[in-house]
């Protein structure tokens, strides 16, 4: 069984990952100006308290994406390390065994 995998590409999933994660952060403290910047057209707070209530509901919203999107950036940040752990081990084995067979073999003649 063969396995192929693209790290450079989901290297790019983890960049895009990083990047929607900081934008949510950033997007908070915008949001939350949001309220503020509505004020009290007509001395009503009623849109006022819509907007806040989007807010909120939004904020929670985020949150728990941003959470969703952190697991899914750490579990994939695992992969993408023991991959690379696993390929940076192997290449050492197969060069070693190559080099004993190499040297095994330059012995064999000298025999």
């Amino acid at each position: 069984m063969d396995i192929m995998l693209d790290r450079a590409r989901l290297r790019e999933a983890l960049t895009g990952l990083n990047a929607a994660i900081t934008a949510f952060d950033e997007a908070a403290a915008i949001n939350n100006d949001l309220e503020e910047a509505v004020d009290r057209p007509d001395d009503r707070s009623s849109l006022r308290d819509k907007v806040g209530d989007f807010e909120s509901a939004w904020n929670r919203k985020r949150d728990k994406l941003n959470e969703n999107l952190g697991s899914i950036r750490d579990q994939l940040t695992s992969i993408v390390d023991n991959w690379d752990q696993w390929d940076t081990e192997t290449a050492a084995e197969l060069e070693s065994a190559g080099s004993e067979q190499t040297t095994s073999a330059r012995i064999a003649r000298i025999q």
